[in-house]
């Protein structure tokens, strides 16, 4: 049992125990950070409930078959994406070393990505599938065509062409990802009353910290109750966020960072490379073409240039606020500028290049991050408060205008740059008051060049 799991032994003990000894409670909560092994982990416990015989991961009876492509229809996936990069690097690892393993990897990949629009998810809110719908069916059909069986040392031009589909159409299956609405609860607690086809149905929430009020409500509705023929296992990496209710009735399996030598084991192991990284996720994110490494950079620099432009005062920033004023103040570009520089390099945020489909909402959370380290020191600046609360709720609707209305995102870029450089500048003539323009004007450190 959980062979495959690298890095997490107590975890895997203490599990493989509680399903012998048939005590593995309606409810369990994977604690961890992400890439720590906690979906890898879901997903092999979902087997092991289903599997008829002893249990290793090359069991050959038809439920292990079937959980080893994502396919059991005992299982429900769904929640936001910790690692949707995995796809790509996936497809690098099948293209480098083709071979069962990797072909494998790569289908089970595009299972996590689909399992998000299993139809017993949607009942009801077809409509709302658009053309997710069209997109899953392409990815089957071409996952169809990728036989690891038939995999040798060089590829199929016809399971290359497959993969490369696969994976464009992936990329743009992602952005339509839900976090996890209350429809999806509702419906996933119809499935729950059913009798599985075979031992026990399993249902995986990834990132159900994440999920709105009336989805945890949903959520907690399920578990004061849940069927004895159902097991309920969600992932979270910020256990803090979760509500006290629902971590009341659920047990706690906490997963450990994994360090530099395990995940160097892993890759070596899983992905069949002797590159080094620090970890796991840092190796994900190296794969993308516009990395939260850059977009963080570029945000840094942005949000500088918005305080600069406004007029706000060096001194009256704490250390982080004074970082990105000097940072600015060192660009040759304007706001404008430096969105256009994030523009070119991510192909219109993914408009013009799929590959770049999800750099739009990796450039949100950068921007976030960095408002989130400028509150951590701003308690005693009001002025500075007020901004983060606006400008964070106005990247909040860019994200929803995006994911739910396909909103183009180029466009959402620019017109937030635009409000955020009014708010801060709106803020900033409040704060002076009577000042005259010309006095405003003395009192800027790096205006625009």
């Amino acid at each position: 049992m959980y062979e495959n799991i690298i890095g997490q032994d107590e975890v895997c003990r203490t599990l493989a125990t509680a399903i012998r000894c048939e005590s593995l409670p309606p409810a369990l909560l994977f604690s961890g950070p992400p890439a720590s092994g906690k979906l890898t982990t879901a997903l092999e416990t979902a087997r092991l409930l289903s599997c008829r015989e002893a249990g290793a991961w090359n069991c050959p009876c038809p439920d292990c078959a079937m959980h080893r492509r994502l396919g059991h229809p005992d299982l429900l996936l769904f929640g936001p994406r910790s690692l949707p990069e995995e796809i790509g690097v996936a497809k690098e690892f099948l293209l480098r070393t083709p071979c069962q393993a990797s072909a494998y990897f790569f289908l089970r990949a595009l299972g996590k990505l689909v399992a998000r629009f299993n139809p017993a998810l949607w009942t009801s809110e077809e409509s709302k599938l658009g053309k997710a719908a069209a997109l899953v069916e392409s990815i089957n059909e071409a996952a169809d065509r990728i036989d690891p069986a038939k995999i040798g040392l060089r590829l199929d031009p016809e399971i290359l062409k497959a993969a490369e589909s696969a994976h464009s159409d992936a990329l743009a299956l992602e952005l339509l990802v839900p976090e996890s609405p209350v429809f999806m609860l509702r419906n996933m607690r119809i499935w729950a009353q059913l009798a599985p086809t075979g031992r026990r149905r399993t249902v995986i929430i990834e990132n159900a910290d994440r999920m709105q009020d009336s989805a945890r409500n949903a959520m907690l509705k399920i578990l004061e109750e849940p069927p004895d023929t159902v097991r309920f296992i969600l992932l979270t990496s910020r256990r803090a966020s979760m509500l006290a209710t629902v971590l009341s009735r659920a047990r706690l399996y906490s997963f450990s960072p994994r360090d530099e030598k395990t995940s160097a084991l892993i890759l070596q192991r899983v992905l069949k490379t002797d590159e080094r990284a620090e970890s796991l996720k840092a190796f994900y994110e190296s794969r993308l073409p516009f990395s939260p490494a850059q977009a963080r950079s570029r945000a840094e620099k942005l949000v500088g240039r918005i305080l600069v432009d406004a007029g706000w005062e060096r001194e009256r920033l704490a250390a982080y606020g004074q970082s990105l004023f000097d940072l600015a103040v060192e660009e040759a570009l304007d706001s404008a500028g430096i969105l256009d520089e994030v523009s070119q390099q991510t192909k219109g945020f993914g408009s013009r290049d799929k590959a770049m489909a999800g750099s739009f909402i990796r450039f949100l959370r950068a921007l976030t991050v960095v408002f989130s380290d400028l509150l951590q020191e701003s308690s005693g600046n009001k002025l500075l408060l007020t901004l983060i609360d606006r400008c964070s709720a106005l990247i909040r609707d860019a994200a929803i205008q995006q994911g739910s209305y396909n909103r183009n995102p180029e466009f959402l870029a620019r017109l937030l740059v635009v409000s955020f450089a009014e708010q801060a500048e709106n803020l900033q003539n409040s704060d002076t008051g009577s000042l005259s323009p010309g006095d405003r004007d003395s009192q800027r450190e790096g205006g625009r060049p």
